[in-house]
């Protein structure tokens, strides 16, 4: 199997849409850019909001009629064959604080069918991106999930602990990451850039929104990994290209190499 022409295309606007998020959000990078808090005591910048519609603006001359969904400003034409999901900066606790281990994620589906995603992480000057049936790729070059089939050769990734013992899976975390080789907090979208490029192996978040993971599905299937929700979900928009779960905060998700992914579903199950 390989990627249509037109896939490629979308995924050529994809890349240079991320490039041009990267260069206006590195103009606020470790500048003392004012936070504002959300109502979910959730940090947004200047740097978040101007390159959403940097996005927008693109994907409205080269890709019309086009939907998108966002998180800064929500869903414009829903019932559009073909939806961009775009989270600026995921991340931006990180990025307030001056650490590089923030980025740029976008995908585009046609109704439930990934077309390409990816994740770029702007302060490093890098990405890992994926089109359908095109296999997936590090900065050019072809790349794939690593090959570790013990839980104990393992580096499992996640966010804060804090969240995932107040959604429940705590106990279950700790056997995982206990029984692991090596468990560190490179989170957001930091963590699954990692397993995406062989340099991990599990990446968890115990609650996200969509635009959190829509490059996921995809990148990891291209990358020969798996992804799914806790519960063992994998799919994100039903055949009409609905989300099949709330859009904001409605999701879980798991990110492996493949080998391992049942081994962290288990864990994670247990109360």
């Amino acid at each position: 199997m390989s990627a249509t022409a037109e896939n490629l295309e979308f995924l050529k606007i994809a890349l240079k849409t991320a490039e041009m998020a990267q260069e206006n959000i590195l103009k606020f990078f470790q500048t003392g850019v004012g936070v504002e808090w959300k109502k979910d005591n959730t940090p947004v910048t200047i740097a978040d909001k101007s390159t959403e519609e940097l996005a927008r603006e693109f994907w409205a001359k080269e890709t019309p009629g086009f939907g998108v969904i966002g998180e800064e400003f929500g869903i414009e034409s829903p019932d559009a064959e073909y939806q961009w999901v775009i989270d600026p900066i995921d991340g931006t606790k990180a990025f307030v604080h001056g650490v590089p281990l923030f980025g740029t994620l976008i995908a585009l589906y046609k109704k439930n069918v990934p077309v390409c995603s990816l994740i770029r992480i702007p302060a490093m000057n890098t990405a890992v991106w994926a089109v359908n049936g095109g296999g997936a790729f590090l900065d050019s070059r072809p790349v794939n999930c690593s090959k570790v089939e013990k839980i104990e050769d393992a580096l499992v990734l996640s966010g804060t602990v804090n969240t995932m013992e107040d959604k429940g899976f705590g106990e279950g975390f700790a056997k995982l990451r206990r029984s692991a080789r090596l468990h560190r907090g490179w989170g957001d979208c930091y963590g699954y850039y990692l397993v995406a490029a062989g340099r991990a192996e599990i990446m968890v978040d115990p609650v996200v929104s969509l635009w959190d993971i829509a490059p996921y599905p995809l990148l990891f299937a291209e990358a020969g990994g798996k992804f799914s929700t806790i519960d063992g979900k994998t799919e994100l928009f039903d055949a009409n290209g609905k989300p099949t779960a709330p859009i904001y905060e409605g999701f879980t998700s798991v990110a492996t190499n493949g080998a391992l992914h049942d081994v962290a579903l288990k864990a994670l199950s247990e109360k």
